[in-house]
């Protein structure tokens, strides 16, 4: 900003660019801030609690005033042309989002200081309805660094280690509390189990999850089943189980997480659930595909979708469907919005052909049955390089992060911190992860929450949204990616 009498006084620092014109405070607020000043009899500097409508001890009134005060001044920067935290759907910064002091007093002085409590950050900012923490695919194996399948990509199997260590210490130091971590599956590779190293990698991993003073809700994926039975991972992967489950970390937000391989080719052991997969599997690829993992090409004679139907992917059976739908309409009815959590993505936009849920259509048409806003963010694993892309039909959101496998030796990072507010999403992303701001649809009247105002779900509030998704989805690299299945 150019220096100016206001530039000087007002410092927000925000994850978004702030503009700020070289003029005067406005006199309406400087009243006002005097007003706000009178009242707090010239004290110094204060700090008060986080939670709405708290006050300074024994300062009640001066509260009152500096919220009166914050209030006009958001109302009066905007009628002034002053734009802060106004887009950036580029970018998040995880700099410490708070209100630095706007000294004022007597016209044109700045002798009395005064500071607004943190009740009126809201002025600015307001809190998030909640935090936490994501990872996918750490695959970790103790091998040296190799090739993919198709020898189109470095992975570092011992640095995705160094990258997990990084997030936990990352997330341990967040100056704001998390409300959980999610690890979207494949936390060791297939690697392990050929070596006969499985149960020592995987207490490797898992020690570093531990260290973290939060609940670590696990997901499986294909590489849980290539190293373990769905007994074993039961007993040894602390929140794995019930495979596909709910909860609500707010009154206004509900949680799913949704199991990628309730129809599977590949689990150790076999028995019946792989018998059934491998059925289902069959009625879309002509391979055979009781081969040992690994000794055939299974893809000879797929083309373009139908890439999908790969031994390394997997389906949802209809009774997850039918538990999905009815999470949904509960949410729905409740008025909350909704965030899924799955190994595996279920929109194309994200990810590529062979990285896509076997019946994605299906579980789309779920998401998408509950009306637009309900369903606000897919978050997913499983493709390495990424992606991102939004759904305009049912106004969601679908991010697939990217693997650890991936960082590099210079940057070992790749992970994520989420906070949801109640019209957006924003990712504040480390290394391979970029941070964005992903803008919610308005949600039906009839699933309003009752302390949210529901804007009307017509077609120009969608197309913002959709607008906006897209500048999210243009501004990085990897986003929508058009790699091929080598690069899984």
């Amino acid at each position: 900003a150019r220096a100016s009498p206001l530039s000087a006084a007002w410092r927000v620092r925000c994850p978004f660019p702030m503009a700020v014109p070289a003029a005067p405070m406005p006199a309406q607020l400087s009243a006002a801030c005097q007003r706000s000043a009178a009242s707090d009899s010239g004290a110094g500097c204060r700090t008060a609690s986080n939670s709405p409508g708290a006050t300074l001890p024994g300062r009640e009134s001066s509260t009152a005033a500096g919220v009166a005060a914050a209030t006009l001044a958001s109302a009066t920067m905007a009628s002034a042309g002053f734009a802060a935290c106004a887009g950036g759907e580029a970018g998040a910064s995880s700099e410490p989002r708070t209100i630095l002091p706007w000294p004022c007093g007597a016209a044109g002085s700045s002798s009395a200081g005064v500071w607004l409590p943190r009740a009126t950050e809201s002025a600015a900012r307001e809190s998030p309805r909640f935090r936490f923490g994501a990872i996918a695919d750490v695959q970790y194996a103790d091998v040296d660094d190799a090739s993919n399948f198709k020898g189109t990509e470095r992975r570092r199997y011992r640095g995705a280690l160094t990258c997990l260590r990084n997030a936990v210490e990352d997330w341990c130091n967040s100056k704001e509390p998390l409300e959980f971590v999610v690890d979207l599956g494949d936390i060791i590779d297939q690697q392990c189990e050929a070596m006969g190293d499985s149960r020592r990698a995987l207490d490797l991993v898992l020690s570093e999850f531990a260290r973290l003073p939060v609940t670590v809700h696990h997901l499986v994926g294909n590489h849980e089943l290539y190293n373990f039975s769905r007994k074993e991972c039961a007993e040894l992967i602390p929140n794995i189980t019930p495979w596909y489950r709910s909860w609500q970390p707010t009154p206004s937000w509900r949680t799913i997480v949704l199991d990628a391989y309730d129809l599977n080719a590949i689990e150790r052991g076999g028995g019946d659930a792989v018998e059934e997969g491998i059925r289902y599997l069959s009625q879309h690829n002509p391979n055979d595909l009781r081969a040992p993992r690994g000794s055939i090409d299974v893809s000879v004679g797929l083309h373009g979708m139908a890439r999908r139907f790969l031994p390394m992917g997997g389906g949802f059976k209809a009774e997850q469907l039918r538990w999905l739908r009815a999470e949904l309409v509960a949410a729905r009815e409740a008025g909350q919005r909704v965030i899924v959590f799955t190994h595996v993505p279920v929109w194309p936009g994200c990810t590529v052909p062979g990285g896509l849920q076997w019946n994605y259509d299906e579980a789309l048409e779920v998401l998408r049955s509950v009306g637009q806003g309900v369903v606000a963010l897919v978050l997913a694993g499983h493709f390495h390089e990424g992606g991102y892309d939004f759904d305009p039909v049912g106004g969601t959101h679908h991010f697939t992060l990217p693997s650890p496998l991936h960082a590099s030796p210079d940057d070992p990072r790749a992970h994520c911190v989420i906070e949801v507010f109640a019209d957006r999403v924003e990712i504040i992303g480390s290394g391979l992860i970029e941070s964005r701001t992903l803008h919610l649809p308005p949600r039906p009247a009839a699933a309003a929450g009752p302390t949210e105002v529901a804007a009307p779900s017509d077609e120009a509030a969608l197309a913002e949204t959709a607008r906006r998704a897209s500048s999210a989805r243009s501004a990085g690299s990897g986003l929508c990616p058009v790699a091929a299945e080598a690069r899984l």
